[in-house]
């Protein structure tokens, strides 16, 4: 993966090779109603990526935080994008979303302090290592 920086909107974001060549960088947030729009407006439209409605409607009511990031260009006009949610309970998922790029770009950048809380929540999720044979003793 290569970060290198690129200026989206105000905020200087990298672009990140991790999903796609010179990927879009930016980390969205949004509220669940903004969710549950661009969630319909995939289904009306009939796009591929449409989000969990499922898990959606069982747990929407849990949600702490949604953050959202650019997987890659689906097509010529939309792009796919990894929507993470954080439940109550420190638990979540993520899951695709296809999203017009207008309204990706209407969402807010994180702030630092969202982006600090989802770098906890990332790094909370690496399993701690077994101590080697040596350190067990």
């Amino acid at each position: 993966m290569r970060f290198t920086k690129g200026d989206r909107h105000g905020r200087s974001w990298p672009t990140v090779d991790l999903y796609t060549t010179a990927g879009r960088g930016d980390i969205k947030t949004m509220s669940p109603p903004a969710l549950e729009r661009l969630m319909t407006v995939a289904r009306e439209k009939e796009w591929s990526a449409v989000g969990r409605p499922a898990w959606w409607g069982a747990h929407k009511d849990r949600v702490r935080s949604l953050w959202m990031v650019v997987f890659g260009p689906e097509g010529t006009t939309l792009l796919r994008c990894i929507v993470i949610a954080a439940l109550d309970d420190g638990s979540g998922g993520s899951f695709t979303l296809d999203v017009h790029p207008a309204d990706f770009d209407r969402l807010p950048d994180a702030t630092p302090e969202e982006l600090t809380m989802l770098a906890h929540a990332y790094l909370a999720r690496f399993p701690p290592l077994e101590l080697d044979l040596d350190q067990r003793e």
